[in-house]
């Protein structure tokens, strides 16, 4: 569930002694953050408020992400234009598209690539803006002239003709955005292909200002509310010394540099093999084991510890495994506090008093705080306390005030972006954006690459179909709402979707039942025969109990740069039963 406790657990874990906090964020947001950390310093994002022309890459907003996708709606309602990059034919591909641009799974960063060929072939970068801001352009310029429009056909699909006109699109057009979805990392080489779709902008000098790449500041749990808030102190001022390194540290350095948490990705190897330590307790805060690759092995590994307890506001497979499980109020049985990108703060109100035994999960984890005696005086004095500590910059000191207001209330401290401001201080190791990575380059000899290169993932002839998952359903939220019966009458069985030529190959009709397999599993699932999937690609949700996708994913399927699994391409072979 939501984001909204992490601070405070990862204080907790800090001031038990541990290093080890782990989150969703492992396989979630993170690597995205990343990329563009290891290019501007920080996080960016895209600010199209006033663009016309959007190239929406990997992006299905009409459902992912409602908010934005009512934005793009209104430019297209407006006359201006979208661009859908995706393997899948998506809603927004359906609806949105006045260019629907597909090219085969896993192959963006070479689509990319040859798109910044034609840039650069017709002079149309900003030429002032990458001598004066841009540090590795040489580099990056000499591995980009060798993915020509014909090349990048032969591995994408996509026509050498399309690529040119997509490159005119974007560099004719100065209000033109790309907003590249977190979707690109969820691939073995996630982090280098989300980079090399961020360099087109970076070709163009469309950072810094609006309409482009703007640097969001994290106010308080991954939002931005305007405000330096003292979310790091808070969990950084109880912190452990001479602990032992977090889960995943060692072998993903590069997210140990940039992330301050464990890569849960590296977790079950580690319960199970005891290396560089034993893990011998857990604590799990709304863990869901389907979110791991081969997802039925931190359950067996679960079993294996001295002691394990939950928390969760659902009876999932976990709390099965757990010795205790505690349960947790959801989120019409306690308040919370939000900040928001328009510079306001809001302090929500439980619609009804917390059922049976529930207690909210700041609640449970201020608790334990008391009853270990872990001597931690903040989060012993409960939610509240801490709140007031972590927003003390913000200028709010009245909090009954914003309790009881019925609306957001403004931040008094907050102050709006000053556009270009970015670009007076890069915080990259050369104060410049890199399209050479200098922290990645530190790793060259564990095999990640500076430069955003493409790596093609090759392929074994027994598993021929590259197989995408982790799309979401409009009536689900990843495995939540499976077992609500409206909800799950709208999709009811699991099934792949598969494109009409591949069915007719294998002589798979409509329902038919089929079995889809990898070196790791297999699963059941009906066949959905739809031009929604490419030819040689197959397309599944994730969510069903009976049907878990992930059960097939190979746990060592993970990018070297981040650790996040390759959810969106792997490889799996189809048969009908």
């Amino acid at each position: 569930y939501s984001k909204w406790y992490r601070p405070f657990l990862h204080r907790l874990a800090h001031s038990f002694g541990t290093e080890n906090y782990l989150t969703e964020s492992s396989a979630c947001h993170r690597a995205e953050v990343m990329s563009y950390t290891a290019m501007f310093g920080e996080t960016m994002r895209a600010n199209f408020a006033k663009a016309e022309t959007v190239f929406c890459w990997g992006l299905n907003g009409l459902v992912n992400v409602y908010t934005l996708g009512q934005g793009l709606l209104q430019i297209h309602e407006n006359g201006g234009r979208i661009v859908v990059i995706d393997p899948r034919m998506t809603h927004s591909a359906q609806q949105l598209a006045d260019l629907y641009v597909r090219p085969r799974a896993g192959t963006d960063a070479a689509l990319a690539h040859a798109i910044a060929f034609c840039i650069l072939e017709n002079g149309w970068q900003d030429q002032t803006f990458i001598d004066k801001y841009v540090h590795g352009f040489e580099q990056y310029k000499a591995y980009v002239e060798t993915f020509t429009p014909e090349r990048a056909e032969e591995i994408t699909g996509v026509p050498a003709e399309h690529i040119r006109y997509m490159a005119k699109m974007l560099a004719e057009d100065p209000t033109s955005v790309i907003i590249p979805s977190n979707a690109l990392t969820h691939r073995v080489n996630g982090f280098n292909t989300y980079r090399a779709v961020v360099s087109l902008s970076v070709l163009l000098g469309r950072i810094g200002s609006e309409p482009g790449l703007l640097p969001e500041n994290e106010s308080f749990c991954h939002s931005d509310g305007g405000f330096q808030s003292l979310e790091l102190q808070f969990i950084d001022e109880v912190r452990p010394s001479g602990c032992k390194r977090a889960v995943g540290k060692e072998r993903f350095p590069l997210w140990s540099d940039m992330v301050d948490e464990g890569q849960a990705m590296d977790l079950v190897r580690q319960m199970e093999t005891g290396d560089p330590y034993p893990i011998k307790a857990l604590a799990c805060f709304g863990v869901n084991n389907r979110m791991y690759p081969e997802s039925g092995r931190l359950l067996t590994a679960m079993d294996k510890t001295e002691f394990c307890f939950a928390t969760d506001i659902f009876w999932t497979d976990v709390c099965s495994h757990a010795d205790i499980v505690l349960p947790v109020c959801t989120s019409y049985e306690r308040g919370e506090v939000k900040c928001y990108a328009g510079q306001f703060v809001n302090f929500t109100k439980p619609a009804i008093k917390p059922l049976y035994e529930s207690r909210s999960d700041t609640d449970v984890i201020c608790e334990l705080a008391r009853r270990m005696n872990l001597g931690d005086k903040l989060l012993e004095a409960g939610y509240d306390a801490c709140v007031e500590y972590i927003f003390s910059p913000s200028g709010i000191t009245d909090w009954e005030a914003v309790k009881n207001a019925p609306l957001p209330v403004p931040v008094p401290n907050a102050k709006p972006y000053v556009q270009g401001s970015f670009l007076e201080h890069i915080p990259t190791p050369t104060g410049k954006i890199e399209l050479y990575s200098e922290m990645t380059a530190k790793y060259l000899h564990l095999g990640l690459t500076p430069l955003p290169e493409y790596v093609p993932e090759p392929k074994d002839p027994k598993y021929n179909f590259t197989f995408i998952t982790g799309s979401r359903l409009p009536n689900a939220i990843h495995s939540r709402g499976h077992n609500v019966p409206w909800l799950r009458s709208l999709r009811p069985h699991p099934s792949v979707d598969i494109c009409a030529a591949d069915a007719r190959d294998l002589g798979i009709s409509q329902d038919d039942d089929v079995i889809l397999e990898s070196p790791v599993g297999r699963i059941t699932a009906k066949a959905n025969i739809t031009e929604v999937a490419n030819r040689g690609e197959l397309l599944m949700f994730h969510g069903y109990k009976e049907a878990n996708v992930n059960a097939l994913l190979p746990i060592d399927h993970l990018d070297n740069h981040t650790g996040f699994p390759g959810y969106k391409q792997f490889f799996v072979s189809l048969r009908k039963v």
